[in-house]
Order: structure tokens, then sequence, then C-alpha cells
């Protein structure tokens, strides 16, 4: 079964059968998901400092504004939808009630207009 791996570099995930796979004379291996990401760990550059990768986008507290303010608009959303489905209900029940209502009247007014 293969697997999926995840980039040494950037932290996206790599499917099988791309990427690429580095293997050093000690025996590690390290795995990348483009040539981006292998060029710049051959230039020595710290993923961390870079904003495109996870751990830089991390590290700048980007994420955690962006998670925070998702969970906010999710939880206001829940909100919306709890405090919206009892005034449905609500309002349905005054239509059935107005449209008995009016039935009764009508028959009424039928009975009348026989005599």
């Amino acid at each position: 079964m293969p697997q999926t791996r995840e980039c040494d570099y950037c932290g996206a995930d790599i499917e099988p059968g791309t990427g690429t796979m580095l293997v050093r004379n000690d025996g590690t291996t390290i795995h990348f998901c483009s040539s981006k990401c292998e060029n710049n760990a051959d230039l020595g550059r710290e993923a961390r400092n870079l904003g495109w990768t996870e751990s830089g986008y991390n590290a700048s507290g980007e994420k955690q504004a962006e998670d925070e303010s998702a969970t906010e608009a999710a939880d206001a959303d829940e909100n919306d939808d709890v405090d919206a489905a009892p005034d449905l209900e609500a309002a349905e029940e005054d239509v059935e009630t107005a449209d008995d209502d009016g039935d009764e009247d009508d028959e009424e007014e039928a009975e009348e207009a026989e005599a």
C-alpha cells in the first residue's frame, strides 16, 4: 500500500510517485515535495524563516490569528442556525393556524350564502 509522505522542508503532503528522496552518506533520508524545497534546503535557508512553509507560517502567528477568526465565524454560524430553527418552526405554526382559521370563515360564509 503506497504511503503519503510529508515534505521534510515545508510540511506539505507528498503523493506516492512524486517528490524527491535524498539519501545522505550516513543513511538519513530527506523527502522533498518540490525542487523549490530542495533548492532552498541546499542554499541553507531555514524553513521557519519562510512564510510559505508550514513551520514558517506557524512561527509568524498568522495561522493562529486565522484559526481564531475561523472558529469565531464558525461559532457565529452555528449560533445563527440554532436561533433560526425555532423561528422558522414558529412561523410555520402561525401560517398553519392562519390557514385553519381562514377555512372556517370561508365555510361559514358559504353556509350564509346558501341560506
